[in-house]
């Protein structure tokens, strides 16, 4: 009795010291961190300096940020200079996590998060893991409960991957294309990508372009968010561009490395489209991803597509590349009947459209077609139709140039204001100056803000968005909304499926059956986003007629 005693209490130990490995992962060791003695200068209210690197906030919201030095150095710098998005930003990520959660109970939480991510920072470059602790050294201590903060920035890089896995990926608007040759005004290579990765209001508003010198590798370009050290959207000192994009995947049982990390250091060490591969190929991934890659060195692109059992490549065949929400590879491709009713399948005969429309496609052309709201033959779909290319909900916007080492980034997150310019020989040689420049854009090279944005149509929008939020959480025991309520929400939006069954639902749960059949009827014949919306509208109409 006395030694099952014993063997049981080494055994409790055994597990606690195996849960605590989890739940406590020791932070990198770092040789010199010197730069942590460093203050901040303030050159104004929105241009910051620590050491050579340093942030601007353009009027546009964008916030423009560059680093350089040691991984370290690089991390510190990034969660310094840019701490107050980085700290709001951890807020909305842990908000997300905890809606995820199977448990409300922060404890729970912890044990599962570090249970999944236990092995997170040994699937890392050490380098990543060193800007990662440097990052973390400017997290808030509020939400300690939930990990170290080194455990928690580690944690927020899967969050993407992660995302796509609990969410039906029809309902994700990623959209990118490469074209080249003749197909381009100038002989060249364009890329246009809309990424999809919302997280709420707040997220959508804080853009950060990352500028980063690192001391080995190409020095590169990435659309951002605070805290946040991998790659969705880039470009490279060499014309090298990379974007990824969303593919259904099963819910994986252990994270393995983030696709955006794959992505960085895609984006960091290679030169060519071959290169790229090799870095994708040697890497083990945990969710199925498409990867738009472009190179000026080659003058192509390279569709790389991976899942957690295969890797395939697609290759330009003519002068153009669509890339939306599905796999396209022979190998991974499953047998699946091509069906124009799926928002990511829709969206690429959508794209094919207007690719067709016209040859020698300049820049601006590349914005309007990254701007287009409308479904299939110029149809009106409603505005915010997920089978839309600009679902005027999307985090970013952004056109790459590569032979020239351009890109314009979408200032506004509905795609519809200024796309601002960027060159990247230009950006790197002016950060060399002290005091860095007011800002890196190159203002005469802007795309003009869309004449859409200042219409009636899109204010009305707005207000859609706000009392379709609204009308969803009604309390109709406490107000009836009226006739002309309901009537004006609709015109508000009046292509839009969700405004009827918004209205729909309004009268189901007031129990007045006949009518919501009658608005879900008439969702159903608008161009319904997604086959799940689509069979979830028909149960409630077979529900509401019985």
């Amino acid at each position: 009795m006395r030694k099952l005693g014993i063997a049981l209490s080494l055994l409790i130990l055994i597990l606690i010291v195996w849960v605590e490995s989890w739940i406590n992962i020791p932070h990198p060791t770092i040789s010199d961190t010197s730069i942590t003695t460093l203050k901040v200068d303030t050159l104004s209210s929105t241009r910051f300096v620590l050491k050579n690197n340093f942030i601007n906030k353009k009027k546009e919201g964008i916030w423009e940020l560059y680093t350089e030095g040691t991984p370290f150095e690089i991390g510190y710098s990034t969660g310094k200079l840019s701490q107050d998005i980085l700290q709001q930003q951890e807020r909305v990520f842990i908000e997300k996590i905890s809606e995820k959660s199977p448990s409300k109970s922060i404890g729970v939480i912890r044990v599962l998060n570090a249970m999944y991510n236990r092995h997170l920072d040994n699937r890392i470059l050490p380098e990543y893991c060193k800007e990662m602790y440097g990052i973390s050294l400017n997290a808030s201590t509020k939400y300690n409960d939930f990990g170290t903060p080194y455990q928690r920035i580690l944690n927020y890089h899967g969050i993407y991957d992660i995302e796509h896995s609990f969410e039906d990926v029809e309902v994700k608007g990623n959209t990118a294309f490469a074209i080249k040759g003749k197909k381009t005004l100038d002989n060249d290579v364009l890329i246009g990508r809309n990424f999809d990765f919302s997280l709420g209001k707040e997220f959508d508003q804080q853009k950060i372009i990352h500028f980063v010198k690192p001391q080995e590798g190409f020095k590169y370009a990435s659309i951002s968010w605070g805290g946040f050290i991998g790659a969705v959207s880039g470009m490279n000192e060499t014309g090298l561009t990379v974007s990824i994009n969303a593919v259904e995947s099963k819910f994986p049982l252990a994270a393995t490395m983030p696709m955006s990390l794959i992505a960085r250091e895609i984006l960091q060490y290679a030169l060519t489209v071959d290169e790229a591969y090799n870095i994708a190929f040697t890497k083990e991934a945990y969710i199925s991803e498409s990867i738009l890659v472009s190179s000026a060195f080659d003058t192509t692109a390279i569709l790389i597509e991976k899942t957690p059992t295969g890797i395939d490549s697609l290759h330009m065949r003519t002068d153009e590349l669509i890339v939306t929400n599905h796999l396209q590879t022979p190998s991974l491709h499953p047998a699946k009947v091509y069906n124009e009713e799926n928002a990511t399948q829709y969206r690429a005969i959508r794209l094919t459209e207007l690719l067709a429309e016209r040859q020698h496609l300049s820049v601006i052309d590349i914005a309007r077609i990254l701007r287009d709201t409308k479904g299939i033959e110029n149809q009106n779909i409603g505005y915010g139709n997920q089978k839309s290319i600009n679902t005027l909900n999307l985090h970013h916007s952004v056109i790459f140039k590569p032979l020239s080492k351009e890109m314009w980034v979408a200032a506004h997150h509905s795609q519809l204001d200024e796309y601002i310019c960027y060159n990247l020989d230009s950006v790197f040689q002016g950060a060399e100056n002290y005091p860095p420049p007011i800002s890196l854009s190159i203002t005469n090279k802007h795309i003009p803000k869309d004449e859409f944005i200042e219409t009636t149509d899109f204010k009305n929008y707005a207000t859609f968005k706000a009392l379709a939020t609204k009308y969803k959480n009604w309390n109709y025991e406490l107000e009836k909304l009226t006739d002309n309520e309901i009537q004006e929400f609709i015109q508000l939006n009046p292509e839009a499926y969700e405004s009827y069954e918004i209205i729909g639902d309004y009268y189901a749960k007031n129990n007045n059956w006949k009518t919501a059949a009658e608005y879900y009827q008439m969702a159903l014949s608008k161009e319904v986003a997604t086959l799940k919306s689509k069979k979830e509208l028909q149960e409630k109409v077979s529900v509401t007629v019985k």
